[in-house]
């Protein structure tokens, strides 16, 4: 029990050192040994502290000559296996994952409207111009990506990295369950074309105005396709 308090400590330690801007993504922190003599403990504590923090996400260890434990760069992995197990543990629902998506993209095209700048847009513009050409030639998974990344994009254009973040998540989540389910829907090229024209124009009211038009279409689709993949019980 000493240990896992010692180590425990460490982490806090890290994580504070870490708010406190001393770490940053992408910094090598200091060896064991040096970690060690710092916090006055062993290095077993340290290693099983610095293990705990990569599975947390917070670090990565690297081995080699040039390896150690450096500071993990913004990755949503970490939070799209967390919700994924919790749905596969059905503590969360579809429904409920699709209408926490609606919610948030909808903030997200909100701020958009009012922080992207003219480049950005132009980015959105050829995401939506790739949909289209894969919508024809492209394979289910090849559309999908292209349609993540269209709301990955407009998350971008928002300037807030916390939600690009969940955006990327929740993104990452819903394409592995549409390749599951396979529901027949459209990459609705038209309305992506007109959030995008809401969005030039700084007109929030009309990109959520399209952007319901997407969802629904989508969650109904998806919706759908579940219900028809339920196995049948037999009338009794």
């Amino acid at each position: 029990m000493r240990r896992r308090r010692v180590f425990e400590e460490i982490c806090d330690q890290i994580r504070r050192k870490l708010a406190r801007g001393e770490f940053r993504p992408g910094d090598k922190l200091p060896t064991e040994r040096e970690l060690a003599a710092e916090f006055s403990v062993g290095r077993p504590a340290v290693r099983e502290a610095l293990r705990t923090l990569e599975s947390s996400g917070v670090l990565v260890l690297k081995k080699g000559l040039k390896g150690g434990a450096f500071v993990r760069e913004g990755d949503p992995t970490v939070v799209t296996q967390s919700i994924h197990d919790l749905i596969n543990l059905g503590h969360i629902s579809m429904h409920h994952l699709m209408e926490a998506r609606i919610v948030l993209t909808g903030s997200v095209v909100r701020l958009a409207c009012e922080r992207g700048t003219p480049e950005e847009f132009d980015a959105i513009e050829k995401s939506i111009d790739v949909s289209e050409r894969l919508e024809i030639y492209g394979e289910l998974e090849e559309r999908l990506i292209a349609g993540t990344e269209f709301f990955r994009l407009i998350a971008v254009a928002s300037h807030n990295d916390a939600l690009l973040l969940l955006v990327d998540s929740l993104g990452i989540i819903v394409r592995r369950m549409v390749m599951q389910v396979r529901p027949q829907t459209t990459a609705m090229i038209e309305t992506r074309r007109q959030i995008l024209s809401a969005m030039r124009r700084r007109d929030p009211a009309a990109a959520q105005e399209h952007l319901n038009e997407f969802f629904v279409h989508v969650k109904d689709r998806f919706l759908l396709a579940e219900a028809q993949q339920r196995p049948r019980r037999d009338p009794l």
